[in-house]
């Protein structure tokens, strides 16, 4: 074959490929025009009907769930401008999908699905999604873990860009030497400059710690406390100064084959405590053996640190630790927590006295995770029958309280009949993303809701994906979100080396 015939054959072969690319996501410049109307509906995934988008969100692709032999779809906007795709995946190009979104802010678009059957086209009831005003912090930190958390050399700590669709694994335990647990991740203030996270070693538990990056400066303290002998957990940045506030928790879980719930996780004990990272000192916040105290987080003043506590009357005794902890795991239906808080003195590092902001256990429920606005007037926390973990638990819900009124109520915009648990607010106050298993009960993935001005949500939306189908394709679960307003900085081969280092000793000091 003459060189004049191979390039003759390759200019085809491109040529047929432009075409099918162009094809595929434009076909022409005007939907069918012969068509017959449907007074329902198409199924979409993900369910993209009704909601509120960001202007800076990726462009929300979805797949038809209709039978038919053609596909395409067109979105209008309220300026006019208008994007037509086709095929059953619909994929928008980034580009047009971001002049669509900012072009039309504030107002709303048209969706119009089409299918041809037997060489008919059908057009499907019309519905329409909003665009906020308000942004969504361009980034969201989690972490990636099986879903029932059996295989510890599988997690990792991940970042997405929300405006596209770059995801970064920062921290990656593959990476290390060996299998290894990574979790409990805090950003200061929505930045990156200052976080931390937890490295836990099951081969060797003094090879963990919990590593604290302070700008190009890594630590890997002991994450241990004298007196208590547990790991430091669930970390909380306090919004500003130096001080970073923990829970001190013996954890365990336990796996059942009868019940739908297939996992409970529990405290056997937890006490709160309070770290200072540029001095390596750590100081107990309180020691009980009545309560446990976990999962902290400040005010945004940083005034008051929230947390969980359970009252827990342990008949073993206090340094038996794993009686302790399978006398948890017996009671785990009978603990209950409620929301509490401590004020803090910055001048003399101290606290008050606990005040209760939301009493859940005397109405037989349990409420974990608080989470302040960032303007200080919503606490939303997760809601479950018992126990310490919500996230297995199908009827865990989101709950908002209104600190100024002091009225709680459940939110029922965003609930599903599924698990609604871990949480978190963007730095405007206008989003919250949160972990839901209401897609298939199994794997967590993360849902977007615009929270209003009364602190009403809005329908929630799975995170996009450039694949719509691609989370049933990515067989892991989602938790621990954490909005931020930049990308973690530091390479990844920097963070894990910081995990092998020895641990600096973390030195106690009295309230």
């Amino acid at each position: 074959m003459t060189k004049s015939k191979i390039y003759k054959i390759v200019l085809v072969a491109l040529s047929i490929g432009v075409v099918f690319f162009v094809g595929k996501l434009f076909i022409g410049v005007s939907a069918p025009s012969d068509f017959q109307n449907l007074d329902d509906l198409a199924t979409l995934y993900p369910d993209y009907v009704g909601v509120v988008f960001p202007p800076n969100i990726a462009p929300a692709n979805f797949r038809i769930e209709e039978e038919g032999d053609a596909f395409c779809a067109r979105v209008t906007g309220d300026n006019g401008a208008s994007l037509f795709v086709s095929g059953q995946n619909v994929e928008f190009p980034e580009k047009k999908w971001k002049r669509l979104l900012e072009g039309n802010r504030g107002g709303s678009l048209r969706y119009e699905i089409f299918i041809r059957r037997q060489g008919e086209w059908f057009h499907f009831k019309e519905f329409q999604n909003q665009v906020s005003e308000d942004p969504v912090d361009p980034y969201v930190a989690y972490r990636l873990v099986e879903p029932g958390f059996d295989y510890s050399y599988r997690m990792a700590l991940a970042q997405r860009c929300l405006e596209n669709f770059n995801e970064r694994l920062f921290v990656d335990n593959r990476s290390a030497t060996t299998s290894a647990c990574v979790n409990c991740h805090s950003f200061q203030n929505y930045h990156t400059d200052r976080f931390a996270f937890h490295f836990r070693r099951p081969d060797a538990p003094d090879k963990g710690g919990t590593i604290l990056v302070d700008g190009d400066k890594i630590v890997k303290a002991t994450g241990y406390v004298d007196d208590l002998k547990n790991t430091c957990s669930y970390p909380a940045w306090r919004p500003t100064g130096d001080f970073i506030a923990f829970s001190s928790n013996v954890t365990r879980q336990s796996f059942h084959s009868l019940s739908t719930q297939k996992i409970e996780v529990y405290d056997g004990t937890s006490d709160l405590v309070l770290l200072d990272p540029r001095k390596n000192e750590v100081r107990v916040v309180e020691k009980t053996e009545t309560k446990m105290e976990t999962f902290p987080f400040w005010s945004p003043d940083g005034l008051f640190l929230y947390y969980s506590c359970a009252d827990y009357l342990p008949k073993a005794s206090s340094s038996d630790v794993e009686a302790l902890i399978k006398e948890a795991s017996n009671r785990t239906a009978e603990i209950r927590y409620n929301i509490c808080r401590r004020s803090f003195d910055e001048k003399t590092c101290s606290f008050g006295a606990q005040e209760t902001v939301v009493d859940a256990a005397s109405q037989g429920r349990s409420a974990l995770f608080p989470r302040i606005s960032p303007d200080g007037r919503f606490l939303v926390y997760t809601l479950a029958e018992s126990g310490t973990f919500p996230i297995w638990r199908p009827e865990a819900d989101l709950c908002l309280l209104d600190l100024t009124t002091g009225e709680s109520r459940v939110m029922s915009e965003v609930n599903s009949s599924d698990t609604d648990s871990y949480h978190s607010w963007s730095s405007t106050g206008r989003w919250l993303i949160f972990s839901s298993r209401r897609d298939d009960g199994f794997f967590t993935r993360f849902y977007l809701t615009h929270i209003d001005a009364q602190g009403r949500g809005s329908k929630p939306f799975v995170l996009p994906q450039r694949d719509p189908t691609f989370n049933r394709q990515r067989h892991k679960s989602y938790n621990i979100p954490e909005f931020t307003v930049e990308p973690v900085k530091l390479r990844t081969e920097t963070i894990m080396k910081a995990t092998k280092r020895d641990a600096e000793k973390t030195r106690a000091v009295s309230m």
